[in-house]
């Protein structure tokens, strides 16, 4: 009896140390702006939009796309399918183009809290997206 006892209190600190945790953690901001700036992008210090989702365990090709976006950029996201990831959208500021007044995005996918995959975009229907390389090789 005792032994069940001890198995269930330690599941609950378990569970209770978890919670917490998920509670207090915070967005590593830090982590992804430093990630993006290895890529040249200088973004607003706050994220805009945190959107969980999940990396397919198979491509289409609208994700076959998006992968040689970030091959372009040195990166693949086919070694993270069937993923949970969390797509951070920040606001660029150094956008080398005009845009005639339209905000430019940088979006990073982190997969269990680090940066694997991203872009930059704009949302209107004559928009834009491209790899983080954009700035070092115009594609």
């Amino acid at each position: 009896m005792k032994k069940m006892i001890m198995y269930v209190i330690t599941v609950a600190v378990i569970i209770g140390i978890g919670a917490m945790c998920l509670v207090f953690a915070g967005d590593d901001e830090e982590l992804n702006i430093r990630f993006l700036e290895k890529y040249g992008w200088e973004v607003d210090s706050e994220y805009t939009e945190k959107v969980t989702l999940e990396i397919p365990e198979v491509f289409d090709e609208v994700y076959n796309n998006y992968n040689e976006l970030q091959k372009a950029a040195g990166l693949d996201l086919a070694k993270y399918k069937g993923r949970k990831a969390v797509r951070y959208t920040y606001i660029v500021m150094n956008f080398p183009e005009d845009t005639g007044g339209e905000n430019v995005f940088a979006n990073i996918l982190c997969v269990a809290g680090e940066p694997v995959a991203g872009d930059v975009m704009t949302v209107s229907l004559d928009g834009f997206m491209y790899s983080l390389s954009y700035l070092k090789t115009g594609r």
